[in-house]
């Protein structure tokens, strides 16, 4: 009867916890195909009823880069309050990331970086990720999701089986933003996924 009463509480926090989504577009490149992926599980996300934000790296202030990021007591109140309102209260979080050079961009690299030096554990410890990867080639930047997988896990988030490769981005999305029904699917399949932790 313990072991029952334990699992009933448990069972009754997990389902009624809030859950709250963070997707982030990781580049700074403006007006990337990476931002429209993110854009369209935005809406994905929306129309199966979850608490989705969208965090976009490409909108960041120009003093982002700078020996300060690696100072919790330095860090910009911008970027304090961009985790606080995005990163902490996230029970989940989905990175899209494109392809560089064989891996993720510098960029996102540096802002997890950044935030890491200030409040990791609400930020990261215990939380679950999702991965989408982004090219126009034919990997899906899968070698960028294992190297975003071993980051992650150094700072205790857990990062979900089953990576989402979407290549040769160029013919999944059309001049026009639309993006494939087919790719939709599996976007929301990712969700389910990842929502299900």
């Amino acid at each position: 009867m313990h072991i029952h009463k334990q699992n009933s509480t448990f069972n009754f926090f997990y389902q009624t916890r809030r859950l709250m989504l963070t997707i982030i577009s990781g580049t700074n490149r403006s007006q990337s195909m990476t931002l429209k992926v993110a854009e369209h599980t935005i809406q994905i996300a929306q129309s199966m009823n979850k608490e989705a934000k969208l965090l976009d790296l490409s909108t960041f202030s120009n003093d982002f880069i700078g020996p300060e990021h690696y100072s919790a007591d330095a860090m910009p109140t911008w970027l304090k309050d961009l985790q606080a309102e995005l990163m902490i209260p996230a029970t989940h979080f989905l990175f899209i990331s494109p392809e560089y050079n064989g891996s993720i961009p510098g960029y996102l690299k540096l802002f997890i970086d950044a935030i890491s030096v200030h409040q990791l554990k609400e930020t990261f410890v215990d939380k679950y990720a999702g991965l989408i990867g982004v090219s126009s080639g034919r990997a899906g930047n899968l070698r960028g999701m294992d190297h975003l997988t071993s980051i992650l896990n150094h700072v205790n988030c857990n990062v979900v089986p089953n990576h989402l490769p979407i290549s040769g981005i160029g013919s999944i999305i059309d001049k026009d933003g639309q993006m494939q029904d087919n790719t939709k699917t599996a976007i929301e399949d990712k969700l389910k996924a990842l929502m299900a932790y």
